[in-house]
């Protein structure tokens, strides 16, 4: 006889992401548990299982990290240990978009999202928590704005698949430094990471959920004439980590920057000149891709 059970928790923060993700079992005449995920979306989940309790199976590994691929795909294969005897399960688990596991061959170069020759000034965003006179500066990076004079188109920093628009909210509050609901547009990367195009002109989008783009492809117009900054473009790369035991969360990388005085991550505030070196252009394509591009220009 073989006894299995199982019980999952779905611990994350967004209905929406719970929705594209969802775990099941199959039970196997040999007594072990295939474990499966269906993922509705175009790019990979990080998935970090926690096995509360196994009776007479092998472990799922040292870290209790998957990735979901679009599609249904089998993510873990737990082996009953002992024949004859019953075997049981439960776990929970918790989902990020992006993929844990994947890497850049090298460190990606973004280029700054305006037009090329822009002059713009950089600088790195300061946490939220900073503007509520804390006792201590958080320092946690989030991320980097460039400003600007004059309304523009806001272009793609790097080849990516987008994969959430919020295009549609219009903000008639003035003197901003912050708005959680202003709007982005969010790119999926190869390394597994996503970053986010934050404060553009409502109802201006130029892409779609699915498409691919490629670095200087157009996204939307600019925005922020109702922000103490004016005119700007915020940017955060992000991907999944562990935290814990049986939590995901995102960590935010400093991105670096090509522009016409050099490469920067911006560590202060500095004006510079938007160019689009080709070599940046292509870094991240296929040898098709570069092929059509160079025959494109």
């Amino acid at each position: 006889m073989r006894l299995i059970t199982f019980f999952l928790v779905v611990l994350y923060y967004s209905q929406a992401t719970v929705a594209q993700v969802t775990m099941d079992t199959e039970y196997k005449d040999d007594g072990s548990i295939e474990l499966y995920a269906t993922n509705a979306d175009r790019v990979p989940y990080t998935i970090l299982i926690d096995m509360t309790e196994h009776t007479n199976l092998l472990p799922i590994g040292s870290s209790g990290l998957v990735v979901a691929r679009p599609g249904r795909s089998k993510v873990s294969t737990l082996k009953r240990r002992t024949e004859g005897q019953a075997t049981s399960i439960r776990y929970s688990y918790s989902i990020l978009k992006g993929d844990f596991y994947a890497k850049s061959k090298d460190e990606p170069v973004y280029l700054i999202p305006l037009p090329e020759g822009t002059l713009t000034t950089g600088v790195r965003m300061t946490h939220i928590q900073n503007r509520l006179q804390p006792e201590e500066e958080n320092t946690e990076y989030v991320g980097i704005s460039f400003r600007f004079d004059l309304p523009t188109e806001v272009l793609a920093p790097r080849k990516g698949v987008v994969t959430e628009i919020r295009m549609d909210q219009y903000d008639e509050k003035q003197n901003l430094d912050y708005d959680r609901s202003e709007n982005y547009i969010e790119l999926f990367h190869e390394d597994g990471s996503l970053t986010k195009i934050m404060v553009l002109k409502p109802g201006s989008l130029k892409v779609e959920v699915g498409q691919e783009v490629f670095p200087g492809d157009v996204l939307a117009e600019s925005a922020g004439e109702e922000y103490n900054s004016g005119l700007h473009v915020r940017l955060v790369n992000m991907k999944p980590i562990k935290d814990g035991t049986s939590k995901l969360k995102y960590q935010n990388k400093p991105m670096s920057f090509i522009s016409r005085e050099g490469k920067s991550d911006f560590p202060e505030m500095k004006k510079v000149e938007v160019v689009y070196p080709e070599e940046i252009i292509t870094a991240e394509m296929s040898k098709k891709e570069k092929k059509a591009f160079k025959a494109g220009n």
